[in-house]
Order: C-alpha cells, then sequence, then structure tokens
C-alpha cells in the first residue's frame, strides 16, 4: 500500500464524523433496549442518569471511558452499568403457620438486584463476545459490585471490557493540507 495518496478534492466545510462513536452507543443501546430485564436504557456519566422522578427500573447505562487507535482496530474501553432500585423487604409473615420466605437475610434486596443484574451483564457480553461480527472482546470481562455508590439508592454491577472494531483509518479520505 502507498502512502503517498492523490488529494482527494472534497467541499472543505467542516464535517464531522461520529459514525464509530455513534455506532457502538447505538449498538448497546439496542442490544439493552431488546433485553427482557431492562427496562430504560441511558448514556453517559452514571451520576446523572437518575434524574427522572419515577423512572422505570432496572436500567442498563453504556459509557465509553476512552478509545485508542491502533493500526486497523480502534479500541473502546467500555463501562455497562445495570442498576436496580434497593427496595426494603417487609418480612411479613403468611398464613395460620406464620410462615416467612426470605432467601437471603437482611433489611433489603440488594442480593437478589446483584443476582440478577450480573445475569442480565453476562447475557449483554456474552451476545457481544459470540453473536456479534463488529464488535470483538478479546480480553477478560471485569464486573465489580455496587451498592448505592453514587448517591442515588441504585445496586448492580459495573462492568468494564475492551471492544474492538476495524478502522481502516483512510488517509486520503480528506485534502487536510489543501493541496487541492
Amino acid at each position: 500500500m502507498s502512502t503517498n495518496c492523490e488529494p482527494l478534492c472534497v467541499d472543505t466545510t467542516p464535517q464531522n464524523n461520529f459514525t464509530l462513536y455513534y455506532n457502538i452507543l447505538e449498538y448497546f443501546r439496542v442490544i439493552m433496549s431488546n433485553h427482557p430485564g431492562i427496562q430504560r436504557v441511558t448514556q453517559g456519566d452514571i451520576y446523572s442518569i437518575d434524574i427522572d422522578e419515577f423512572p422505570s427500573y432496572p436500567i442498563g447505562n453504556i459509557l465509553i471511558t476512552d478509545v485508542t487507535f491502533q493500526d486497523s482496530v480502534t479500541l473502546y474501553n467500555c463501562q455497562l452499568i445495570v442498576a436496580d432500585k434497593v427496595k426494603l423487604k417487609t418480612n411479613d409473615s403468611i398464613g395460620r403457620t406464620n410462615f416467612q420466605s426470605v432467601p437471603y437475610y437482611g433489611s433489603d434486596d440488594v442480593v437478589d438486584i446483584h443476582s440478577n443484574t450480573l445475569a442480565i451483564l453476562n447475557d449483554l457480553v456474552s451476545y457481544t463476545k459470540y453473536k456479534v461480527e463488529s464488535f470483538d472482546i478479546f480480553q477478560d470481562v471485569q464486573c465489580i459490585p455496587f451498592r448505592d455508590d453514587f448517591d442515588n439508592g441504585l445496586a448492580g454491577w459495573v462492568c468494564n471490557f475492551v471492544a474492538a472494531t476495524h478502522n481502516d483509518r483512510n488517509r486520503c479520505l480528506f485534502d487536510l493540507d489543501g493541496a487541492c
């Protein structure tokens, strides 16, 4: 492949190419929206996602923390968060035998939330890793549980991984040095 490029004369008005970044955000928005365990999908900083008065839960959030360009690959450091609102358990007894059905002791449902949200993240990452051809996940996927770490009454998991996608890094697309 030659490194000398014949300048391509194009319209010189400023243009933004958000295609690659939007593609990965849209991909995760779609698969999270289609997952039956997620009621609401957001994008961006977790500190600002719980701003509605009565949002639906569980929620899924995608954040791209940073991006690395390599020779023919773009690496996205992704952070998926699946979270639910913590609710208090009442531990009410039922019937004449005073039967209580509480699988894990405690005053709230954090254990249940951690179980459910981790399973959802496993579905999302597994689907991306083994079913989708546009993005590859080569490294280990790290999941970290949280409980009210973001001062919004949520508990769940933060999942960090690197998604790789092809990037041809076209050097001849625009006349950036004004040779046209």
